[in-house]
């Protein structure tokens, strides 16, 4: 008799380890008091969906495109003294570089004419 109980509480043991892992579920808050002010429902329309999916797409694309220009301005506003500055060393340096190409535009014939003037007048008076 002893052995059948001693059975019997073995063989109930699992089952009261189960119910002990038990847990209560929890509730869902209520969702009516959420950041989004939407009421939840079980199923939304996909045309509601969509319809808001295409609003948040246009919002996004909205807000990139002015925080690039509100970006490029402070960068045009920050960098345009360094920007006038270069384009008045860009002029200046343009103005040299014309005055040595016209210093260096009769180099080459000058040269040419003076080394046939050197062979001829050494040819003469070598004789």
């Amino acid at each position: 008799m002893r052995l059948r109980i001693l059975l019997l509480a073995i063989l109930f043991l699992p089952l009261l380890t189960r119910f002990s892992y038990a847990q209560t579920r929890t509730e869902s808050p209520d969702a009516q008091n959420n950041v989004y002010g939407i009421e939840p429902e079980r199923f939304y329309p996909g045309s509601l969906v969509l319809e808001l999916m295409a609003t948040a797409e246009a919002e996004i694309d909205n807000a990139v495109h002015e925080a690039y220009a509100e970006g490029y301005k402070a960068a045009m506003l920050q960098y345009a003294p360094e920007l006038a500055a270069l384009r008045i060393r860009e002029a200046v340096l343009r103005e040299a570089l014309e005055k040595e190409r016209f210093k260096n535009k009769f180099f080459w014939p000058v040269s040419a004419a003076s080394f046939a003037a050197g062979i001829l007048t050494h040819g003469l008076f070598v004789r």
